[in-house]
């Protein structure tokens, strides 16, 4: 008797086991919990595409978009297919290109070299500011009227820059 009252002992159903371990009561109806499932899967896009979450689009991240919305127009020696929507898209995600280990140090980026965003590293590539300067000469070149406009709205801005100071 003595060594099955000492198992009873170690045994985990003791005399108040049902007040200590109780079941939680679900109190909300089967409507409220499919609508709160609904909110939680607008937040990413799902489980086909690994719950990609919806990102925030701050100032940085819709310049970005808008140049590769616009790389045609940058690159005009090769062909991109057009965007199908004018609207920013809600599922997407920002990543890095890291160099490989085996390319030669003469083709990777130098630290001074590398940029926080794509806008910042075409304002700082050299050929880029060329070839955009080039074409909007020709364009100034081409309509005479337009480029009267713009050297009156320069003016302008500089005027508003001395006052500044």
């Amino acid at each position: 008797m003595e060594a099955a009252d000492a198992i009873l002992n170690q045994c985990v159903l003791q005399s108040g086991f049902r007040k200590n371990y109780k079941v939680p009561v679900n109190d909300k109806s089967s409507r409220v919990v499919k609508k709160e499932k609904k909110k939680q899967e607008a937040k990413t896009k799902g489980k086909d595409w690994f719950n990609l979450p919806a990102t925030k689009l701050t100032d940085s991240v819709r310049h970005d978009l808008d140049l590769i919305r616009m790389r045609s127009a940058l690159d005009t020696k090769r062909f991109y297919k057009k965007n199908e929507t004018e609207a920013y898209p809600k599922y997407f995600q920002i990543g890095t290109v890291i160099d490989s280990p085996y390319e030669s140090k003469s083709g990777r980026l130098t630290k001074k070299e590398r940029k926080r965003t794509m806008v910042d590293e075409l304002l700082a590539d050299v050929e880029f500011k060329q070839t955009t300067k080039k074409r909007y000469k020709n364009i100034l070149m081409a309509n005479p009227k337009m480029a009267a406009k713009i050297r009156k709205e320069n003016r302008k801005i500089k005027k508003l820059k001395k006052k500044r100071k």
